[in-house]
C-alpha cells in the first residue's frame, strides 16, 4: 500500500514557513498542516481552563490527550481551528497564548500527545506540515524535508507585518525582536524535539527570495530528489 506524500518544513519564526507551506500544498494537491496551531489550541485551551503551562503540566498533558480539537482547511488563512466547534482562528495568535504554547510544547508528555495527533492526521492523506521539528521527530522518514532560514532582521520585519494583519496594528520593532529572541532560545533548548535542522533536509535561505522563488525551489528538489 502507497503511503501518502509527507512533505516537512522546518525552521525558527519569521522565515515564511506559513505562507510557503499553504501555497505549496495547493500547487502539490495536498492538504496544509500547522503544527504550531496543535500547541497554540492546546495553549488557548489550558489557560481557559486556568491551568498553568508550568506548574500544571500533568494535567496540561491529560488535556493534550483528550484535545477535542477539528482543523479545517480554509483557501483564505489555510487553516481554520475549531475547539470544541469554536472556530479560535484568531484567538491563538495572541501574545499570551504564543508564551504559553511554547510553554507546553516543553513538557515531554504533552509533545508525545501531539505527535500522536499530528501523524494520525497525516495517516490517510498526504500533506505539507510546517512546524518546528517536523522532519526530525513528526516525521523523519518523509521522503521530502526541508529547512527554511533568514536574516534576523528580516525575520523579525515579517514577524511584525503578520501580526500587523493579525490585529490590525503593529506591534514595536523592538518587543517583536525580544519576542523572536525568546522563542528561538525555547525552541533550540528544549529537552524534547529541539529545533534543528533534520537529517537529509534541503536548507534554503529565504532571506532574499520571494515566495514565490522558495516554492519553485521546493518544487525542483521535490521532482528531483537528491541521490
Amino acid at each position: 500500500m502507497t503511503r501518502p506524500l509527507v512533505v516537512t518544513i522546518d525552521g525558527p519564526a519569521g522565515v515564511g514557513k506559513s505562507t510557503v507551506a499553504r501555497l505549496l500544498a495547493k500547487r502539490l494537491g495536498l492538504l496544509y498542516l500547522d503544527t504550531g496551531a496543535t500547541y497554540r489550541s492546546l495553549a488557548y485551551a489550558a489557560l481557559h481552563a486556568d491551568l498553568n503551562p508550568i506548574t500544571d503540566a500533568k494535567q496540561v498533558a491529560r488535556l493534550a490527550k483528550a484535545l477535542p480539537l477539528r482543523l479545517r482547511q480554509d483557501p483564505d488563512v489555510g487553516l481554520r481551528v475549531f475547539l470544541r466547534g469554536h472556530d479560535i482562528t484568531t484567538k491563538i495568535r495572541t501574545e499570551e497564548v504564543t508564551e504559553a504554547a511554547a510553554q507546553v510544547s516543553q513538557e515531554p508528555a504533552v509533545r508525545s500527545a501531539m505527535v500522536a495527533l499530528q501523524r494520525r492526521l497525516a495517516n490517510h492523506q498526504g500533506m505539507v506540515v510546517e512546524g518546528r521539528d517536523t522532519g526530525s521527530v513528526v516525521f523523519p522518514q518523509a521522503p521530502h524535508k526541508f529547512f527554511l532560514n533568514a536574516d534576523p532582521a528580516v525575520r523579525a520585519r515579517r514577524r511584525q507585518s503578520e501580526l500587523a494583519r493579525l490585529y490590525g496594528t503593529k506591534p514595536p520593532m523592538i518587543q517583536v525582536k525580544e519576542q523572536l529572541h525568546f522563542r528561538d532560545h525555547l525552541d533550540r533548548n528544549r529537552r524534547v524535539g529541539p529545533l534543528v535542522k533534520p537529517r537529509g533536509a534541503v536548507t534554503i535561505d529565504t532571506t532574499r527570495l520571494t515566495i514565490a522563488q522558495v516554492i519553485r525551489a521546493m518544487l525542483r528538489h521535490i521532482a528531483h530528489p537528491r541521490a
